[in-house]
């Protein structure tokens, strides 16, 4: 007789990853080359990121840390050879100009109508000359994914940028893994413990004054345990060059596209910066803009650990947070936004079902725990349509099952189901999961089997709050960005997101950034860019990362304007 296994491929589902730019009158004279032209060295304000007396951090190093950048000096080559500066230094440009005229004026009025705002239109133009740029750094990272708590080489490629790029005041070594063993799934008999990743990868760098007022941009790194299945077109080399070189990993949540972006915005910001007559670095800005590259966004709570290590408490706090994800089911150009819950709260389960085991043929002598189990995934089905308030919504998904050894006539002892709980509210999520280990218990003991252990993320996700009093503020600048000059209305996803760890302390802002549903008929690879996150052919518009750039550099300049004033 048999012995069944249903297998199903666990996803992460925590989820639902130079010189001064050349003013627009010189634009037509910009030039690229592979060869990287750096800023002039300086420091970019005091990095004052001192350690919180209760935070968990150990060794937050400042600046690259040397035993790792000897360790990958081979990257010096590709950064070399495939990132694309612009080399055209200019001085004094427009944006410089167009930022000054903006801190100097003492109003904060914020029009949607870009042709009316210089800051914008600069802003606007200077980024979008950095796409030759931003499509060389993505791609470069595209190429070497990374699980979470493994980011090294990702965080070694956006360190050596930085040094580019003349930020050399950054810290490292946040976002540590604490946990050996970080689901905290249960091991069963003759399993091993979960090699443990240590962690500490993400970076944290302050722009500016290192003063306050202080805003956050935040930039998520870590990829998917995923086989990149994107279509090759004709030419495969020309693809080869960047498709995933780390086979059963891939950026297919945009983390690469995140991490360019803040890049960009970075770039940005540095080009405004300027000597004063004792030679130390100044920016037009009043305050400190924070922007922070984060490990483990997939499940690791990344956001959680670096808030544990202080990077929302050292000096300066910042006041607002911002964030973003490329989002494949808004066409490209427009940005989503909502005030309120954006992403559902998340928690991953692992039940482990004890039966008695025996020959196939004696059905009446054993207690089968796949018989449970099986009953036991029909019955979760009810728990959101007859556990849940109507008003409330929930999701419950059973994604893995798993019982034997492959023998056709046992019946196994034990059987394993894995699967998420997600709710857009703290509570129904805490009623999701108390009703999940009471339909299971009581469901195993039906078929004369029992519930040997229930376990649950260690750190499970809450939701995603976009502050209701920074709502109007940031819809506007938004609005400033997008495609039809108004952000979309968007309806919140069961998806779930760290950055909710970062909202639950400081007031955030979060958007969805369309990148799908544009015509493909000129587009490169002949790939669609509206396939969903945490597809195998996941695929990238990366016209849509100049306009990420955009709203990174607006939502900071207009926040530390609104802030001082």
């Amino acid at each position: 007789m048999t012995t069944l296994a249903f297998i199903a491929v666990i996803i992460y589902l925590l989820s639902p990853c130079a010189t001064a730019i050349a003013s627009p009158s010189t634009a037509a004279v910009l030039e690229t080359t592979a060869a990287s032209k750096n800023f002039e060295r300086s420091g970019v304000g005091d990095c004052n990121l001192n350690k919180d007396p209760d935070n968990i951090a150990t060794d937050v190093h400042r600046g690259s840390n040397p035993t790792q950048a000897e360790e990958y000096s081979w990257l010096d080559d590709e950064i070399k050879d495939k990132i694309v500066w612009p080399t055209r230094n200019i001085g004094e440009n427009a944006f410089l100009q167009s930022a000054k005229l903006f801190f100097g004026n003492a109003t904060n009025n914020v029009t949607n109508d870009v042709r009316k705002d210089d800051l914008a239109v600069s802003i606007r133009d200077h980024a979008t000359l950095l796409q030759p740029l931003l499509v060389s750094i993505r791609r470069l990272l595209h190429r070497y994914p990374e699980l979470m708590f493994q980011e090294k080489i990702t965080s070694q490629i956006v360190q050596k940028i930085l040094d580019e790029m003349g930020i050399d005041n950054y810290s490292t070594g946040w976002g540590k893994n604490i946990y050996s063993n970080y689901h905290n799934r249960p091991l069963v008999e003759g399993q091993q413990e979960e090699n443990f990743d240590g962690g500490g990868f993400g970076i944290v760098a302050d722009i500016g004054s290192g003063e306050s007022p202080c805003v956050l941009l935040r930039a998520d790194m870590d990829a998917l345990p995923l086989v990149e299945r994107t279509p090759l077109p004709p030419d495969v080399a020309n693809r080869d060059h960047f498709r995933s070189h780390h086979h059963g990993k891939m950026h297919a949540c945009g983390h690469d596209a995140h991490m360019t972006m803040l890049l960009g915005a970075i770039y940005l910001f540095r080009s405004l910066s300027t000597k004063d007559g004792n030679g130390e670095t100044v920016y037009p800005f009043p305050g400190t803009i924070r922007v922070i590259f984060q490990p483990a966004e997939e499940g690791g709570a990344g956001a959680k650990r670096m808030t544990q290590e202080g990077v929302l408490t050292a000096h300066p706090a910042p006041s607002y947070a911002f964030a973003m994800d490329v989002w494949p089911t808004l066409p490209s150009g427009k940005i989503g936004f909502r005030s309120g819950p954006m992403l559902g709260s998340a928690d991953m389960f692992t039940l482990i079902i004890e039966g008695v085991g025996g020959h196939a043929a004696f059905p009446h002598l054993v207690k089968d725990p796949i018989v449970a189990s099986a009953a036991i995934i029909m019955n979760l089905q009810t728990l959101v349509s007859r556990g849940l308030n109507p008003i409330e919504s929930g999701v419950v998904s059973v994604s893995y099952l798993e019982s034997g050894d492959g023998a056709h006539n046992v019946i196994p002892s034990k059987a394993i189901i894995r699967g998420t709980i997600r709710a857009l509210s703290d509570e129904a999520l805490m009623q999701l999961k108390d009703g999940l280990v009471h339909i299971a218990s009581k469901t195993a003991d039906a078929h004369g089997c029992k519930l040997f252990s229930s376990e649950f993320s260690r750190d499970h996700y809450p939701v995603t709050m976009n502050d209701v009093d920074l709502f109007q503020f940031a819809s506007r600048v938004g609005g400033i960005v997008a495609d039809g000059q108004m952000v979309t209305d968007v309806d919140p996803t069961m998806g779930a997101e760290d950055f909710a760890f970062i909202a639950q302390r400081v007031p955030s802002a979060f958007f969805f950034l369309g990148q799908g549903g544009r015509d493909q008929t000129n587009d490169e690879y002949r790939v669609p860019t509206n396939l969903g996150l945490h597809h195998p052919e996941f695929n990238l518009d990366e016209e849509v990362m100049s306009k990420g750039v955009e709203l990174f550099v607006n939502l900071a300049l207009r926040s530390l304007k609104a802030l001082n004033d």
